[in-house]
């Protein structure tokens, strides 16, 4: 086996710019299906009610689309915080400050200022 093809292992820098880009990557992942999540997540929980409520003055049984309708509501709302958590995980292990955080800022020095 000839010497030239042998790769040296990486090293403990090396591997740590690995994790963090991974992570990095993750977080950006993150990121898009926290905003399309609370995009669509809204507009999904107020098309279903629409839908449910048509249905449950529309048929018989009014008690099932309404647990059905809630049921869907949980859902959605847990999908939505899910989404949120991974996101403001990833965002601490990476000690990232995005505009979240800039829009939080300018809104504690504004109330500052009138106290």
């Amino acid at each position: 086996m000839p010497e030239s093809n042998h790769i040296p292992p990486l090293s403990q820098r090396e591997q740590e710019h690995l994790t963090y880009l991974s992570v990095y990557e993750l977080f950006n992942e993150a990121k898009i299906k926290k905003i399309r999540y609370k995009r669509l997540g809204c507009l999904f929980i107020l098309l279903s009610g629409l839908v449910f409520l048509i249905l449950m003055f529309s048929l018989e049984s009014k008690i099932e689309f309404l647990v059905l309708w809630i049921i869907t509501v949980i859902y959605c709302v847990v999908i939505m915080i899910r989404a949120d958590y991974k996101y403001d995980l990833y965002k601490n292990l990476l000690g990232i400050c995005d505009e979240f955080d800039l829009s939080e800022l300018d809104d504690e020095e504004g109330e500052e200022e009138y106290e």
